[in-house]
């Protein structure tokens, strides 16, 4: 192992010199632009992650504080093994297995509620690289929901992982109207499927 180390030679900072930031999402997109410009890309946002075994109070809190409304759950391992909305939390699904199981709100966990890993369905980052904004609009009413996973697989370990995500609200924000009552791209599952190949 090398112990001998040379002093890196160092330079002036010019006056007017700017920092390295992630890029800015498009402030303002149309349903033809392309996908990606709505993408909130895990390269250069922080993916907000929980562990199952906490509260659901906790989640939503962690969710507030993040700004977000879908936290990925994750195991020890950082692996990905379900996600839970906000809507998930300030739903029915507590107020009924409360009321079922008799437990009182604040005990329910969030591996109680969650979307566990097998009956999540994501994106292929593939598609998305080729899709409009329309697409992931129509996909997203298709399938009523507020979220799409993005998913890629990694070229050095040959394994899935998730590298995006699409939300209803982001969506909404950059088109400047709420997507989810947007009927103007509509277009079949089917050809939105044979458009991306």
């Amino acid at each position: 192992m090398n112990t001998d180390f040379a002093a890196l030679s160092h330079i002036p900072l010019d006056l007017g010199t700017r920092y390295q930031r992630p890029p800015n999402m498009a402030e303002l997109v149309h349903l033809d632009n392309p996908a990606v410009e709505v993408m909130t890309n895990f390269e250069y946002v922080h993916a907000v992650t929980t562990q199952s075994d906490i509260s659901i109070d906790d989640a939503l809190e962690r969710m507030k504080t993040r700004g977000v409304r879908l936290l990925l759950v994750v195991d020890q391992g950082e692996r990905v093994i379900g996600l839970v909305t906000a809507k998930d939390i300030q739903g029915e699904k507590p107020v009924k297995l409360a009321q079922e199981s008799g437990q009182p709100r604040h005990d329910i966990t969030v591996a109680m509620i969650m979307t566990p890993q097998e009956k999540i369905e994501a994106l292929n980052m593939i598609s998305v690289r080729s899709a409009q904004v329309g697409h992931i609009v129509e996909t997203l009413n298709q399938i009523q929901r507020q979220h799409a996973l993005v998913v890629e697989v990694d070229e050095k370990t040959n394994e899935q992982r998730i590298c995006g995500m699409f939300s209803t609200s982001q969506i909404s924000k950059q088109l400047g109207y709420d997507v989810t009552r947007d009927t103007s791209a509509a277009h079949s599952l089917a050809e939105i499927s044979h458009e991306l190949g």
